[in-house]
């Protein structure tokens, strides 16, 4: 069949969930499971899969999301419950107080405090979505400005998985990769810094804090490339960790600065003062953020592994074994925060009651969403495979019928020499269908180094950028979107989020591969 029908028919998909979501304004689950139907259907159909295959690719893609998809829902869970008792409310009295304009807490917040708590494996899109309502915010800013606060740092988050996990599997230097993308980091979240103040109050907002955007994106990315050098491979992880911290403090002392300049005294709110304690409300916080940096020490994490151990191997199909160190991940440190902080926080069984209920009802639809959309991932990973002498591998000539490659060979020859251009949005792709960087990162890997060898340029820098791709696309991630919709109770509006964010995350993605041509060239 010829490579441009093929390419369509493996883009379709993708295609009809983008219109269901933004044209049609139907729900981002529906979508989700439209869009998983019809992969498997074109899998088979068309791409030399068998329905076995498409059924073990979905069921890896559960596995596999296990990370994403448990993550949410357990992170709103503890979120309910800080809402339901009013320790949201009592932090988020605090900050107003501490950043009284709209442009210094969408920065402290959502680029900061955002890319901080990402770094550790906690989920900004869960945490920060009812402060930012709480602070004035609309809802689909709300949503909006923590899908898109932490996205420069992306590829360090998770203690840096979405750098680890491509290096080990497929031989990389880690600090590297690590170092090329931090090269790109300076001017993209500086560009997403500018972007969230339009999000949020359109050029006027762009106007008014332009130079603290401009402090943020620069201070963030000029730290990533400072740390990732002067640490050892072995703290990659903690890079993000220390970028958010400075960025926070940088902020935080700008804004001493404005204050003593105007003279004034700390801002207080326009409602009554909730009597809680700071340290009581933020204590579920204060207690996953300790155990996510006790988790990303080595012996620590061998130590947790080691007390289930193989147990927590699931074996999918012939070759296929996913790992799911269960107490190596951030999800299960959410529960377990959760769960000791409860006693502090709810202060009766009818509010605790409630707090599961709610919780439930929130949880549900973006949990099954995540899951989905990286059981389509997965499919389209193992189209036109099959499973010969106990592995899953292509048989002969299958190799060329799988959705992935046909994606990224049809650019490679639409674009020849200029691929590099085009190359980062294949992350961008990636991240959008799987809402994971890291997925992206190990899908694509084949598809760009038989093209950079071919076309004879650094692999190493089309990777990275690649890379800075996957992370932009955290904006407009369908998974990650309904996730912050669902916090606040406003499934519905993932559609109107996505139209908001796409073009910040074309224009982002074109200008990385812009800055890949001119890294190439020197």
């Amino acid at each position: 069949m010829d490579l441009i029908i093929l390419c369509i028919l493996a883009l379709l998909p993708i295609i009809v969930i983008f219109t269901g979501l933004v044209f049609l304004k139907l729900g981002g689950t529906l979508m989700a499971v439209i869009g998983w139907v019809l992969t498997g259907l074109i899998a088979v159909l068309f791409f030399h899969t068998s329905p076995e295959i498409v059924f073990y690719a979905s069921w890896n893609g559960i596995l596999s999301s296990f990370g994403i998809s448990l993550m949410v829902f357990l992170t709103i869970l503890q979120v309910t419950m800080m809402d339901i008792t009013g320790a949201l409310s009592r932090i988020t009295e605090y900050i107003r107080a501490v950043a009284a304009e709209r442009y210094e807490q969408i920065m402290i917040l959502n680029v900061g405090f955002g890319s901080f708590l990402v770094s550790v494996g906690a989920t900004p899109v869960t945490m920060l979505p009812p402060i930012m309502l709480a602070l004035g915010f609309s809802p689909v800013a709300a949503i909006a400005l923590p899908c898109l606060g932490y996205d420069p740092l992306t590829s360090f988050s998770l203690l840096a998985v979405p750098i680890t996990l491509p290096a080990s599997v497929f031989n990389l230097d880690a600090k590297e990769f690590g170092s090329t993308i931090a090269l790109f980091l300076p001017v993209i979240s500086t560009g997403l810094a500018l972007g969230m103040l339009w999000v949020a109050d359109g050029f006027t907002g762009v106007k008014k804090g332009f130079w603290i955007a401009l402090v943020s994106g620069l201070t963030l990315g000029i730290s990533a490339i400072v740390f990732v050098n002067i640490l050892p491979a072995s703290a990659i992880g903690l890079v993000g960790v220390f970028s958010g911290l400075v960025t926070i403090i940088v902020l935080l002392l700008l804004r001493a600065v404005r204050r003593k300049r105007m003279n004034s005294g700390p801002v207080s709110g326009t409602g009554p003062r909730n009597p809680m304690p700071l340290w009581k409300a933020a204590f579920p916080w204060i207690l996953l953020v300790t155990f996510g940096i006790l988790i990303s020490i080595p012996f620590i994490q061998a130590g947790l592994y080691s007390i289930l151990g193989d147990a927590q191997k699931i074996h999918v199909v012939a070759n296929k074994v996913v790992d799911l160190k269960l107490m190596n991940q951030a999800y299960f440190w959410v529960l377990v925060s959760t769960v000791l902080a409860a006693p502090v926080l709810v202060s009766s069984w009818n509010k605790a009651g409630t707090i599961l209920s709610v919780w439930l009802k929130r949880a549900w639809s973006p949990t099954l969403a995540a899951m989905i959309f990286f059981a389509i991932a997965y499919v389209m990973d193992w189209s036109g495979r099959s499973v010969l002498n106990n592995t899953l591998t292509f048989a002969g000539g299958t190799d060329a019928y799988n959705m992935n490659a046909v994606i990224g060979l049809a650019l490679a020859l639409a674009f020849g020499i200029g691929f590099p251009v085009i190359s980062p949005s294949l992350g961008l792709f990636g991240s959008f269908i799987s809402g994971s960087e890291s997925s992206s990162n190990v899908m694509f890997y084949g598809i760009l180094k038989k093209a950079t060898d071919v076309l004879n340029i650094d692999f190493m820098k089309v990777y990275a950028a690649h890379a800075v791709g996957g992370g932009v696309a955290s904006g407009i991630a369908v998974a990650k979107i309904l996730n912050a919709a669902a916090v606040i109770d406003k499934l519905g509006l993932e559609g109107e989020v996505i139209r908001k964010l796409a073009p910040i995350a074309i224009i982002l993605t074109a200008i990385t591969g812009l800055m890949l041509v001119v890294m190439l060239i020197l």
